[in-house]
């Protein structure tokens, strides 16, 4: 087995109600469904440019984050987007529990956020294209 094929392919996160929170994700970020959704399916697939993200009916919502040796809660799953800046300003816009963008010198911006199901997730910006390139 060679690790050079090796990448993220899928992740499912668990919802309470998987008919909101297919709403929420497709309203907040206009993801697609990867397979058609019907009202009642105890999963909802939604395309994330080629990965998977499935909404999982569950009894019990799984903690999605981790404290670091300093304190800092971080989730375990942070999505890549062109436009963070735009998409902060939408989620807010749109009610979603929202941090605060934070820009790291050498590693760009990043905000966290939680879904209605409270699973906390990141919005990471790229690799910044220059190191002066920070928020004013």
């Amino acid at each position: 087995m060679s690790g050079k094929s090796f990448h993220l392919q899928v992740i499912e996160l668990p919802v309470k109600n998987v008919k909101e929170s297919a709403k929420w994700y497709t309203e907040m970020f206009g993801l697609g469904f990867c397979f058609p959704y019907n009202e009642g399916d105890d999963e909802a697939w939604l395309n994330l440019n080629g990965m998977g993200l499935g909404l999982i009916r569950s009894n019990e919502l799984a903690k999605l984050d981790f404290v670091t040796s300093k304190g800092e809660r971080k989730p375990f799953f942070t999505f890549q987007v062109d436009n963070i800046q735009e998409l902060h300003e939408e989620m807010i816009q749109k009610g979603a529990e929202v941090q605060e963008m934070v820009y790291k010198q050498g590693g760009g911006y990043s905000f966290q956020f939680f879904d209605p199901n409270g699973n906390h997730l990141g919005i990471w910006g790229g690799w910044p294209k220059e190191e002066n390139d920070s928020i004013n």
